[in-house]
């Protein structure tokens, strides 16, 4: 949503090489929304001072290039030969989920109760201004059309205006950022999981996003957008704890309590993003379209069921 992405066939004296060149994007929207969050920026130094020394799969990194200004960038990184059936529309298999919350609980724990995390200036809490500025406008601008777009398909939602809705967002925001927090990915949904086609594993890419948060921001996302409602109804309990029990073999005990809790409140910043779909990308593309809907949807109604009222 946010960059152009291109494979690049390198004809070498061994062989043939691929690379994955991506650049920033086009769009408009989608430019404006990486200079007031400093995502590109937020990338580029979270897999260079960050994320090779942490216990993750990520592809490596060959080169990368930045205008501070124009927030134009560019990574040249490793191709990562991956399972193309999966589907964020179609949802994740919940031996898919439980691949990524191994990964994720291993990060986490690694990251958790490191107080150099909080010293980095690029790296945003949940209620640095910058992320709330950038959330609550993309919020606000994309609400209307997101709308638009649920009750075309005949699905009803709780009224409630943009303005309203960007307040709740940031009020959500800095609740849960008084929560103790590590390095999170913040956008772990199926488009940037990677798996493997022939063993059980998976790399995850896209860290525009990385922040300073608590472990289930992280959890919540994955669970209510790359999964079928049905699955996230059938096994969210059950995968929540499997999270208590990775974080716990990486020795950081949180409760499952702990963990639910935060969950729950984090279920609003699936409805944020599923906002920035709309604003970033063109709607008239069949994919952007069904993508919109579907996490808006399953935010919605991942609301509806832990009873969390968008009015109140």
């Amino acid at each position: 949503m946010l960059g152009e992405i291109f494979k690049l066939t390198i004809d070498t004296d061994t062989g043939i090489e691929f690379v994955i060149a991506k650049f920033s994007s086009q769009s408009k929207e989608a430019m404006d929304n990486a200079k007031r969050g400093g995502i590109h920026e937020r990338e580029l130094r979270c897999y260079d001072e960050l994320l090779s020394q942490t216990p993750i799969s990520v592809p490596h990194i060959y080169a990368s290039w930045l205008d501070a200004e124009s927030s134009e960038y560019l990574i040249l990184q490793e191709f990562i030969d991956y399972d193309q059936s999966v589907d964020q529309i179609e949802g994740i298999t919940i031996s898919h989920a439980k691949l990524v919350i191994k990964e994720a609980a291993a990060m986490h724990a690694f990251w958790w109760g490191k107080d150099d995390l909080q010293k980095l200036g690029w790296l945003p809490a949940l209620n640095d201004e910058r992320r709330r500025t950038n959330l609550t406008t993309v919020t606000k601008l994309g609400w209307g059309a997101l709308k638009q777009i649920i009750q075309n398909e005949g699905v009803a939602i709780q009224e409630i205006s943009k303005n309203q809705l960007a307040e709740k967002v940031d009020s959500m925001l800095c609740s849960i950022a008084n929560n103790q927090s590590t390095l999170i990915h913040s956008d772990l949904r199926a488009d940037n999981l990677l798996f493997s086609p022939k063993d059980p594993s998976v790399v995850i890419v896209d860290w525009q996003g990385c922040s300073y948060a608590p472990p289930a921001f992280d959890i919540a996302y994955l669970l209510v957008q790359s999964l079928t409602v049905r699955d996230r109804r059938e096994h969210e309990l059950g995968l929540l704890q499997f999270f208590s029990e990775c974080l716990a073999n990486e020795g950081l005990i949180i409760s499952l309590d702990e963990i639910l809790n935060i969950y729950k409140e984090s279920i609003l910043y699936n409805l944020a993003i599923a906002c920035a779909v709309p604003v970033v990308n063109d709607v008239d593309v069949p994919r952007v379209k069904d993508l919109a809907f579907s996490m808006a949807s399953r935010a919605l109604t991942a609301l509806d069921d832990h009873e969390i009222s968008l009015a109140q």
